[in-house]
This record gives structure tokens, C-alpha cells and sequence, in this order.
């Protein structure tokens, strides 16, 4: 597995609304807050249903070692829901588990696969019908779109597929099938975690070249080049935090640069990205329509010139605990245009904005996977700072992706290969 040094460090310590639809995909609907209803989660919830897991205190990979249709090893990214059709990432077993209806119970199996041939088979390919470490799933306007990561790559097929192993059409970040080497240049992607479309607008989180790619129109063929940079002056850069584009980390990030960029939300005129690096969360008031644009509000710090993870006082220096304000590398996220939830990988917790920040170090009104915002062990559910030797159906582990779909919010679970699902009080 080709995942970058500082995740896997990260993992020694991912929501997109689909709405009352259930569309998903980041359609610019989401941001008509009118017809959206707040969800009320109480801090600490308990999931209802395990996907991928037989019930809700087992977190095995596949469950002694065999794939299944009913097991997930290491999942990363967003799920989405597209016709009652629930896509599922499953990143270790490269490949997209789908399920016709969504689960209702714990260990559901799935009723097609992608990235494979059948649901006992994990190897990894570079084909346009295979996978390597695939991530975000998102629908929009009649295509299915995904990130697949260690390929870097992004895949788009003309119509949702629903049977196993269905090729995809278009191949973005590459010159075409068959390919998977990273890349820096304005067609090619270095590991890409997360992606969005909006309005139109694909949206990649171009990892590993700390920066944010933006095409203004949906790419119609494979190799197609962006048309914004986001975190870089150009599409030639991909130092971390290098304001001054010299081609060196600088002393301290600034408002325009980034570290390792990850999951994004739009609702096509605000912009999120998590800065997961930098630890912090970037949100531009309007769409961006240059490239190198500063951001304009920051969460996670007080300004944009400190990064380190857990700092409420901003000394510089990681606290003995988190707060409601800060964050320890935060993932993937999503809103329904008048809250917002944040995955926080390394706090292995869950914040929710109950209305949409507004200020810089905003903090957090709800918190699931610990009972306040001052414990952030995995798995601990008697709340004594040491990870438990089970787990439950309220702890997190290592949370990723993040998917709210009707009154139901998805979390993935990389260290307990499990996709949680909450339901809204």
C-alpha cells in the first residue's frame, strides 16, 4: 500500500448531504438552506447498523483475513447514495462495494462489486476495471465519480454502474487506462484523497501535491488538464506551505498555501477543504476564481499562521488535550448548508457545527466518538483515556469519510474496518 508517511504516522495515534433526496454527489441544491432540517445528534451517539462488520462491538478486517460481501478491510473516503443504490469504498480490498438498498441491519452483504470480479478477489490493477485504494464516491448529473488513490486517478463512468466489475469511461489525473504513476503538472495527480462536483465543477483534492485542483467543466475525455490551482502559484509547484513558491516548505503555512489537502465540500459558493496537515479547516465565502486564492476563514487555529494539532492556546505546541476548537488531523467533511460535520482523524471523533462557522476558531456544538470534546482515545467507552479492548456502537476509531444521507450520517472507520450509521435524534 503506497499511503503517504504522514497518514501512516497519523494512524499510529470523511459528509456530503444528499439531502431529502438523497441525490448526493455535491449538487448545488444542498445550499437552498430552506428546505434543509437540522439534524440533532447528542454528543456520544450510538450507531444503529455496522456496514462491513457482523455487528456493533467486532472490528476485524474481513473478519479473520477472507474478503466477502459482507466485510471491509481499511475504508477510506465517502460513500454516496444514488437511487437507493449505496456505494460503499472499501480502500484495503481495492475495490466499491454496492448494496441496492441501503442496510438496515448490522453485516449486510453487498449486491455487486467494483474493482473486482467477484467479492473474494482484493488484488490491485490499473485498468477500467480495476482499483487501487479507492476513496470518494460522488454522483452527480447522471455520473458516478470516484478517487482512486494509490492508481491517482480519478475514475468517471457515464452511467452509475450496478453489475460487478463495470468498466469506467473516463480517466482523470492520467493519460489514459493503464497508468498510475504521480504526478505534478496540470493533467496529473499525486494521490489524490477526495474529490467534489458542483455546479458543474470537479473538484480534487490533490493530495500529495498539496494543492487543490478545480476543472470548470466536467471532463468529457481521459488527460484532461484543470483550470485552478488552489495551495500553489501554478500547476508546476507542490512544495507544502510555500508561499513564496520557491519550491521549499516555508516556517508557517499562510491563508493561500496547504499540507496535504483532503475532503472538500461546496455547496458551489462556499468552498471547504481540510488542510489535514496544517490541521485545520480552509472555507472560502465565495468560490474561488483564481488560482493561489487566500482563503477566508480558518477553523482548527486562530489565524492562518499556526498549524499544530490541539493547540487551543496557540503557543505553538500541542496541548495535553483537544477542545471543542481544535483538531488533530480533520479528514473528510460535509454539510447540508447550514451545519457541519468534520471528520478529526486523530482525536478519532466526529464535530459537528450546528450552524455554519463563521469565525475563525469557531467551536464545535456536538461530538461524536467521546463524550465531550476533552477525550480523544480510540475505542474508549468507559471514557478513562485508555483505548478499551472492545469496541462499541458509540466509540470511533481512526474516522474517515462522511456521508449524510436523509436523517442517517455515515462514518468509516479505518481502524475498525467498519462503516458506522447514525441516525439524527
Amino acid at each position: 500500500m503506497k499511503r503517504s508517511c504522514r497518514l501512516l504516522c497519523c494512524l499510529g495515534l470523511g459528509v456530503l448531504l444528499a439531502a431529502c433526496t438523497g441525490g448526493g454527489g455535491g449538487i448545488a441544491s444542498t445550499s437552498n438552506s430552506s428546505s434543509v432540517t437540522v439534524l440533532k445528534f447528542g454528543n456520544f451517539t450510538s450507531a444503529t447498523v455496522a456496514v462491513g462488520q457482523a455487528d456493533l462491538t467486532s472490528g476485524r478486517p474481513n473478519r479473520g483475513g477472507s474478503a466477502a460481501a459482507n466485510t471491509l478491510s481499511g475504508p477510506y473516503g465517502d460513500p454516496v447514495v444514488h437511487n437507493g443504490v449505496l456505494y460503499l469504498p472499501d480502500f484495503d480490498n481495492n475495490r466499491v462495494l454496492g448494496f441496492t438498498t441501503v442496510p438496515k441491519v448490522s453485516g449486510a452483504s453487498a449486491d455487486f462489486v467494483l474493482g473486482q470480479p467477484d467479492f473474494t478477489s482484493i488484488a490491485s490493477g490499473n485498468g477500467a476495471n480495476q482499483l487501487y485504494g479507492p476513496q470518494t464516491v460522488r454522483y452527480y448529473n447522471g455520473k458516478l465519480f470516484l478517487s482512486d488513490y494509490n492508481n491517482s486517478r480519478i475514475l468517471i463512468w457515464n452511467t452509475p454502474p450496478t453489475t460487478t466489475q463495470a468498466p469506467a469511461d473516463i480517466v482523470v489525473g492520467q493519460t489514459g487506462f493503464g497508468a498510475d504513476s504521480p504526478a505534478t503538472s496540470q493533467s496529473r495527480l499525486n494521490y489524490p484523497e477526495s474529490i467534489l462536483v458542483v455546479n458543474g465543477k470537479l473538484i480534487v483534492a490533490d493530495s500529495g501535491n498539496n494543492r487543490v485542483l478545480i476543472w470548470n467543466s466536467i471532463p468529457a475525455a481521459s488527460g484532461a488538464p484543470a483550470d485552478l490551482v488552489l495551495g500553489q502559484g501554478d500547476f508546476t509547484h507542490n512544495a507544502a506551505n510555500d508561499d513564496d513558491q520557491n519550491g521549499s516548505a516555508d516556517a508557517a503555512p499562510t491563508a493561500r498555501t496547504m499540507q496535504y489537502p483532503s475532503g472538500i465540500w461546496s455547496d458551489g459558493t462556499r468552498l471547504v477543504v481540510c488542510d489535514s496537515d496544517n490541521n485545520r479547516v480552509l472555507i472560502w465565502n465565495t468560490f474561488p476564481t483564481t488560482s493561489f486564492q487566500s482563503a477566508d476563514r480558518v477553523l482548527g487555529q486562530r489565524d492562518f499562521a499556526h498549524n499544530a494539532p490541539n493547540d487551543d492556546n496557540q503557543d505553538g505546541a500541542s496541548d495535553a488535550t483537544p477542545s471543542a476548537r481544535t483538531l488533530y488531523f480533520p479528514y473528510f467533511v460535509d454539510s447540508n448548508g447550514l451545519q457541519l460535520f468534520l471528520s478529526d482523524y486523530s482525536n478519532n471523533r466526529v464535530l459537528v457545527w450546528n450552524t455554519f462557522p463563521i469565525t475563525n476558531f469557531q467551536s464545535a456544538d456536538r461530538v461524536l466518538g467521546q463524550g465531550d470534546f476533552t477525550h480523544n482515545a480510540y475505542n474508549d467507552d468507559n471514557q478513562d483515556g485508555i483505548p478499551n479492548a472492545n469496541l462499541t456502537a458509540r466509540t470511533l476509531s481512526s474516522p474517515t469519510g462522511i456521508y449524510l444521507y436523509g436523517n442517517k450520517l455515515f462514518v468509516g472507520e479505518a481502524s475498525n474496518h467498519r462503516y458506522l450509521i447514525f441516525e439524527a435524534q
